[in-house]
């Protein structure tokens, strides 16, 4: 085998020597630089994208905290609208009951006048009906001289 002859070795050291420093010189000079930019591209576009996803963020939390206050907010003036819708309401319904309390008292009133005077006008036509039956039974008797006056007297004093 001719690689294990001893005057080859020389040459075979050479050209080792000689190969090995053209890929050294080659990885040092143009691979390596361009991994390390490749590598340092891909760095700061990673921390670009890092900034702009803290201030997408920052932006984010921001738009939360707004939308928690202005909800916040939103809340307060529903509950302060709800309250102030029931004491409107409820002055309303007061005002109705009252109104509705006054025309029944008012409708009460005139229905009790209106029977008062009914028993009034009813007990009037007993009254005449009563003397009227009282002279029918005297006639049917036979005593026909008493006067209608006398027969009022006499009922309107069984009646005190």
């Amino acid at each position: 085998m001719p690689q294990l002859e001893v005057s080859t070795y020389i040459s075979q050291i050479f050209w080792l020597i000689t190969t090995f420093l053209s890929f050294w010189l080659i990885m040092d000079k143009i691979i390596i630089p361009r991994i390390s930019e490749t590598i340092e591209a891909r760095k700061r576009k990673y921390n670009e994208f890092i900034l702009k996803a803290d201030e997408i963020n920052k932006k984010a939390l921001s738009a939360l905290n707004k939308y928690e206050e202005t909800l916040a907010a939103a809340k307060a003036n529903a509950a302060q609208q709800i309250s102030k819708n029931e004491a409107e309401l409820k002055a309303f319904i007061a005002n109705e009951e009252a109104e509705i309390n006054n025309r029944l008292k008012q409708k009460v009133a005139e229905n009790e006048e209106k029977l008062f005077h009914e028993k009034e006008e009813t007990l009037k036509k007993i009254e005449e009906l009563s003397q009227t039956a009282a002279r029918t039974v005297l006639q049917q008797w036979g005593i026909k001289s008493i006067p209608p006056a006398d027969i009022q007297t006499n009922s309107t004093k069984r009646d005190d």
